[in-house]
């Protein structure tokens, strides 16, 4: 009998199981109890062969509620399980820490796990996955209903023979005069003037949920205006749920265009927006984009950038533009595991080396003024040059 199982396919509350694997052993016996006892679970071994594995990691993680992270040195040297605890942390997931060794978090690990709950190291699968059901982090609703395990075709079979029960006891109340199919009149009372009918209480605000609903405040005009035209909302203030509604952001210069598609550079390299020339943005604290996790094309042409490290770990992005802008340091770029094309047109960059370690990266524009640079030709990845 296989230890592996189906992972859930659905709509329902289910868990995201995200782990090293070369330790599937000890995570698969602890997630098979689990899922014996009735949870809705779902685990990389769902993924279809030749499916495009970044996207379908990044869809299960926006679709589920909680997150079970199992902890292990060789999870905490994975940049999957780094990219999706990232991930996790900044769509709000709850996340249950299981510790599968005696192993101690990294400073970037810390940070992103320092307030989870945690399951302490156990010796068996048995143990942790008592642990887990104790911890409450498994609600009723996590659990797969009766009609869930059921097909169709015993669902209609039972359906028609129900069918065929009722209308059979039905004739028979008929017959014998015991179901009169015409109702008496109603007879209704009057509620006595001390009775008062029940007030609803109001619904109860989860405060981990609270900070989506505060308004966004805009490190300078230019990127304000950007997110009011890609949500198009005008004058209201913007929250932060909002923000996470965005696919599409493109800042070019001190414009905002509908894609990068409409920019352009002339032969001294100066910027163009459907043939108009821009000026040098001021776009560089990238802080606010942390809340658009679901980007997907994102353009910061000639901005003066400081760290990208605020855009890392989007695992939805998969087109990114940094042409003309003032960017130095694209290592943590490599936190972006959909990322399939870049565009580095004038750039002060010159070594493309670090690409190597970026997993779907398929495209790299540069431009003339870029050469002599520096990469391994036999990268996953081809340059090309733009006139």
């Amino acid at each position: 009998m296989s230890r592996f199982f189906k992972p859930y396919e659905g709509t329902r509350p289910f868990l995201f199981v995200s782990y090293a694997h070369r330790q599937s052993d000890a995570v698969i016996d602890t997630i098979r109890i689990l899922h014996e006892k009735g949870y809705r679970l779902w685990y990389d071994e769902g993924i279809p062969a030749g499916s495009d594995w970044p996207a379908n990691i990044a869809q299960h993680m926006q679709n589920c509620e909680r997150v079970l992270f199992f902890l292990s040195q060789r999870a905490m040297e994975s940049q999957n399980c780094y990219s999706e605890m990232r991930t996790a942390v900044r769509m709000g997931k709850d996340i249950l820490v299981v510790r599968l060794e005696d192993t101690r978090p990294d400073e970037r690990w810390q940070e992103l796990i320092h307030d989870k709950p945690v399951v302490p190291l156990l010796d068996t699968a048995e143990e942790r996955a008592d642990a887990i059901l104790c911890s409450g982090f498994l609600p009723r609703r996590y659990h797969r209903s009766l009609l869930e395990g059921v097909s169709w075709r015993a669902l209609g079979l039972a359906a028609s023979l129900l069918f065929f029960l009722a209308s059979a006891g039905a004739l028979g109340a008929l017959a014998s005069g015991k179901w009169n199919p015409v109702p008496a009149p109603e007879i209704t009372q009057e509620l006595p003037a001390e009775s008062s009918v029940p007030v609803t209480a109001p619904p109860v605000v989860d405060l981990g949920e609270a900070e989506r609903f505060f308004a966004i405040s805009f490190p300078d005009k230019q990127t304000e205006r950007g997110v009011r035209r890609a949500l198009g909302i005008p004058d209201e203030a913007i929250y932060r749920w909002q923000l996470a509604q965005i696919t599409q952001l493109h800042f070019c210069g001190n414009m905002v265009t509908d894609g990068i598609e409409n920019v352009s550079f002339d032969e001294n390299g100066a910027c163009r927006v459907n043939g108009a020339q821009v000026i040098m943005g001021q776009v560089s604290d990238l802080s606010l984009l942390e809340s658009a996790a679901y980007l997907e094309k994102l353009s910061l042409v000639c901005q003066p950038l400081g760290s990208l490290s605020p855009i890392s770990g989007h695992v939805l992005l998969r087109e990114l533009s940094l042409a003309g802008s003032t960017v130095k340091d694209i290592g943590s770029l490599k936190e972006l595991p959909s990322l399939e094309v870049l565009h580095l047109e004038h750039t002060p960059l010159r070594d493309l080396s670090s690409l190597e370690a970026f997993p779907n990266l398929r495209t790299v524009t540069v431009s003339r003024d870029m050469l002599p640079l520096r990469w391994n030709d036999k990268a996953g990845f081809r340059v090309i040059l733009v006139d």
